[in-house]
């Protein structure tokens, strides 16, 4: 029997691009934006007044979805989403208040970051091609055929950010393919042995 690995038990989240759908822009009021991506817990310190901007370069798109890509490497979702997410009773998952402002600076939805403290070394470095970030020597700014080691992820985890990455947040494909089923709008998976940056 074949033994399974890690791009069989998980998959990326990544996000998929709707016609006029809403577009976020640039993410106010977070101190410390490097907590976020670093996946640093903000339970004792969390932030009361996210916003975040509408791009002004898509006045016209106002379609509001259940999760939206950004330049920012968070995870936005619906209150919808984040309702499904919490009877999965996922451990070190934190959903962080964020409003979605529309193009006149007003709110037109209030949304959550999905924020995930599981943090796993999990990088196979014999494998990966990686270059350090010369600003943050933690983390690594070049990735080239991303491997991870299966035995550093327990077989309970659901949700974890790889440790290292900015912008990489795994999801079990078992839970992945639930919220297909259930018709979560703007997100899409991207096979870990794809990613590179």
């Amino acid at each position: 029997m074949k033994e399974r690995t890690m791009n069989d038990r998980f998959t990326i989240w990544r996000f998929k691009d709707i016609e006029n759908a809403y577009v976020p822009k640039k993410l106010l009021n977070m101190k410390r934006m490097l907590r976020l991506l670093m996946g640093v817990s903000l339970a004792d310190d969390m932030p009361s007044n996210l916003q975040f901007t509408a791009d002004p370069d898509y006045p016209n798109d106002t379609l509001m979805l259940d999760s939206f890509g950004n330049t920012q490497s968070v995870i936005p979702i619906s209150a919808k989403l984040k309702v499904f997410l919490e009877t999965k009773n996922i451990a070190n998952l934190e959903f962080i208040p964020v409003a979605m402002l529309d193009h006149k600076g007003k709110v037109m939805a209030q949304y959550f970051l999905l924020h995930s403290t599981e943090l796993i070394d999990a990088i196979n470095k014999e494998k990966t091609e990686l270059e350090v970030d010369d600003l943050n020597t933690e983390m690594y700014d070049t990735v080239e055929n991303l491997s991870l080691l299966d035995e550093c992820v327990p077989s309970a985890i659901q949700i974890f950010k790889v440790k290292g990455l900015y912008d990489v947040t795994c999801i079990s494909k078992a839970l992945a393919k639930e919220i297909d089923d259930q018709g979560f709008t703007g997100i899409s998976w991207k096979e870990i042995a794809t990613y590179s940056c």
